[in-house]
């Protein structure tokens, strides 16, 4: 977001605020319960994000030619490369000798040795070793490659798609908020770290926890709520994406104060929900990912959790100061929303109430599944 855009923002938060409001959508909603644990709307969604182009990783993490870093995406073995020229690539991080992963981790490389036999990849995806070669005729003159990825590098993130040889467009994915994740610049923040969860969660549940702040006067009540107001959320939406703005503790002080003088970004948090299941949270100096992963089964999600600073982290106290950060946030979602949410996820589960109640002053809520809702059907259309 530029300056001007947070300014406004800043303004409508601290409206809503002397209004003792939020932004509202125009009814409430009732959402079936069942879509939260019926396998098979489980599996036709899980296609669904199987499809999407998927935010994978910050620009960040492959800082230079030779880096390469490693991701799990909806259970597949991932491998990103920037290599030589620049360019950055993903492949499926398998061995085409026999199914070992290439690499593990994250780091600088010429060439990836596979831990099994030894077969040795260049980042463009070559083989370019083979020990005891003359095993190999037929494989060696077919020229083995790892199986590439449909890749790019935009708004500071890296994408792919899961299929290889799909076209891949994250202008067109991101529509009208495309330039605004790049006013962010988060390709040049530093980034901290990543955790895993999984839990005993459906992923829209488990994405549902950051999609509004009416729930941290009573779910972090030690935590976000000290320094956030709850529910109060100035939202827009930008076609399957959405973002929310929330207003932290302290910026109803700036009424008076001319909006020349405005920080806003001390302010506020910003908090997008990128289709089909990225939540990206931004703040002064934390630009967060949570990849929200549907598997198998309905009830059932994993989570990577990330952290990408705008702080100089040269020193050793700089970068534990961002760790902690991080931990403080991670420890947050995990002991918080997520231990809540598996009681509620548990209740769901028991069929007992036939529905759950998005209110008027939820908008994130409304929107995304009324989008996730949309593209299923245009799915059951087109078969």
């Amino acid at each position: 977001m530029t300056h001007d855009e947070l300014v406004d923002a800043m303004r409508r938060a601290i409206k809503l605020l002397r209004e003792n409001t939020t932004d509202l959508t125009l009814s409430e909603h009732r959402e079936p319960a069942e879509h939260y644990t019926d396998d098979a709307r489980s599996a036709s969604e899980r296609r669904l994000v199987m499809d999407a182009p998927q935010l994978v990783a910050y620009a960040g993490e492959l800082p230079q030619p030779g880096s390469f870093a490693t991701k799990e995406v909806m259970g597949q073995p991932i491998l990103l490369t920037r290599a030589r020229d620049g360019r950055f690539r993903a492949f499926q991080n398998i061995c085409q000798h026999r199914q070992a992963p290439v690499a593990g981790g994250c780091g600088i490389a010429k060439r990836l040795a596979c831990p099994y036999h030894s077969w040795t990849y260049d980042l463009e995806g070559a083989v370019v070793g083979i020990p005891g070669e003359e095993g190999f005729p037929a494989a060696r003159a077919d020229g083995p490659r790892l199986t590439e990825l449909p890749a790019e590098e935009r708004a500071g993130f890296l994408w792919i798609c899961l299929t290889p040889g799909a076209a891949i467009d994250i202008a067109a994915h991101l529509g009208d908020l495309d330039a605004e994740l790049a006013s962010w610049d988060i390709g040049a923040w530093t980034p901290i770290g990543e955790k895993r969860l999984d839990a005993a969660i459906d992923w829209k549940l488990a994405i549902d926890t950051f999609s509004e702040n009416y729930h941290f006067a009573t779910v972090h009540t030690t935590t976000f709520a000290t320094v956030a107001h709850s529910n109060c959320t100035v939202f827009d939406s930008f076609g399957r994406h959405h973002r929310l703005v929330f207003p932290m503790r302290g910026i109803e002080d700036f009424a008076e104060v001319p909006e020349a003088e405005w920080k806003p970004l001390e302010k506020v948090a910003v908090i997008y929900a990128i289709y089909p299941n990225v939540v990206l949270s931004v703040t002064a100096v934390n630009g967060e990912i949570f990849r929200v992963y549907p598997t198998d089964r309905a009830g059932h999600s994993v989570t990577f959790h990330q952290n990408a600073t705008s702080l100089d982290v040269s020193t050793d106290a700089a970068r534990q100061a961002s760790n902690d950060i991080f931990e403080y946030a991670h420890h947050t979602v995990r002991d918080e929303d997520y231990a809540l949410a598996t009681k509620i996820q548990a209740n769901l589960s028991t069929g007992l109430q036939p529905t759950i109640l998005f209110g008027r002053n939820e908008p994130g809520l409304h929107h995304r599944h009324a989008v996730l809702a949309a593209e299923l059907e245009k799915g059951r259309m087109s078969t």
